[in-house]
């Protein structure tokens, strides 16, 4: 009992705290969001499953050592591309892309889990090089361990979640000694392929999204209602907001994927200015406590993996609060622990505890 409540004691309460208030704030949101639908409130009482689902792996992964990951990344990586290779191959489809497999009554998105298993896998190969990154040549291993991942999650196609990895590949490159001068190199390449990826890689749903970013009205009906749905629903919200279950965009199924990717709209419509800048400021806390376990802990390894995490959170929340208030290309990316969906929000208690295990064992006398 004593060496339990030592454990417990050395937690990040901070951090842990704020992740549980979001939680918990979600699943207010997905019941006034869903309820008129059913009236049974069937999502929260799966996201709340899902939730103790989540809370349980965090509780595994905080307890054992976090260098056996080190020791058998080779093996999560092969595991993460058969999982994908599984998708392609006997995934089930939905919203046009196979990102999913079907087990029993649940359903299993691989693509989320690929985020947290490329963190991982990056980590170890980065720690491996303190050296840094300077020349395209030592660039090629990176290259390597990311891109056949990054095809296969694009292929799906998913481009949010693959743009979701350029993010983590970038943050975790730029604090290993990424030279800038090859970041510069590589956004003109970007600029000067421009037109191919237009005319030979986007499809033309992915095209419509992004002419919808400047003008929603050119598409009012199709790819543009999003968009102009969640500017009427945030505006709507004025600074206090029309109070739970009483958004009318909302509740009225005027706004679509309203417990999914334009959760944050509901926030903006029924908990006002107020409440979105407060979710906001919950996730400012969650980021910043993830940027302070990275700075402080000695292991390379570990402090890899906090900037990984942290940097797929920050592009997360950006890309997801930016496409509902029409700054940011409709792209499917959910908020984390807000958007509705199991894989993801397990996989983001998972990251949970894995932050939780190298806040611990910065201080070794815990475990001596």
């Amino acid at each position: 009992m004593h060496e339990f409540l030592k454990f417990v004691k050395r937690l990040d309460w901070t951090l842990l705290l704020a992740i549980l208030a979001i939680s918990i704030l979600s699943l207010m949101i997905i019941a006034s969001a869903t309820h008129a639908n059913n009236g049974q409130y069937s999502f929260v009482i799966k996201q709340s499953v899902f939730l103790l689902v989540g809370l349980c792996a965090a509780g595994v992964l905080t307890y054992f050592d976090f260098h056996l990951l080190d020791k058998y990344a080779k093996i999560i990586y092969v595991v993460n591309l058969v999982l994908l290779v599984i998708v392609k191959f006997a995934g089930t489809s939905a919203l046009g892309a196979q990102r999913w497999i079907q087990i029993g009554p649940f359903t299993l998105q691989p693509s989320e889990f690929a985020k947290l298993f490329m963190i991982i896998c990056l980590a170890r190969l980065l720690s491996q090089h303190p050296e840094g990154f300077h020349t395209w040549k030592s660039l090629l291993p990176v290259i390597a361990l990311m891109g056949p991942p990054f095809v296969l999650v694009l292929i799906q196609p998913d481009l949010g979640t693959s743009l979701v990895f350029a993010a983590i590949t970038f943050g975790m490159l730029y604090v290993s000694g990424f030279s800038m001068k090859i970041v510069k190199q590589i956004m003109a390449v970007f600029v000067v392929s421009l037109p191919a990826i237009w005319f030979f890689l986007l499809h033309d749903y992915q095209k419509m999204r992004i002419r919808v970013l400047f003008d929603p009205n050119v598409d009012p009906y199709g790819s543009g209602y999003h968009v102009i749905q969640s500017k009427i629903a945030i505006g709507s919200g004025g600074f206090f907001g029309k109070g739970l279950f009483a958004g009318t965009q909302s509740q009225l199924n005027f706004l679509p994927e309203n417990h999914t990717d334009f959760i944050f709209s509901v926030v903006g419509e029924e908990l006002g200015f107020v409440g979105a800048m407060f979710l906001l400021f919950l996730f400012f806390i969650v980021l910043y406590r993830t940027l302070l376990i990275a700075r402080n802990t000695t292991d390379r390894f570990g402090s890899l993996m906090a900037v990984g995490i942290m940097s797929m959170w920050l592009f997360q929340v950006l890309i997801n609060a930016g496409m509902t208030l029409g700054i940011m290309p409709v792209t499917g990316i959910p908020f984390p622990f807000m958007s509705y969906g199991g894989s993801a929000l397990v996989m983001n208690f998972m990251c949970v505890g894995l932050l939780m295990n190298i806040f611990m064992r910065r201080q070794k006398l815990l475990f001596e």
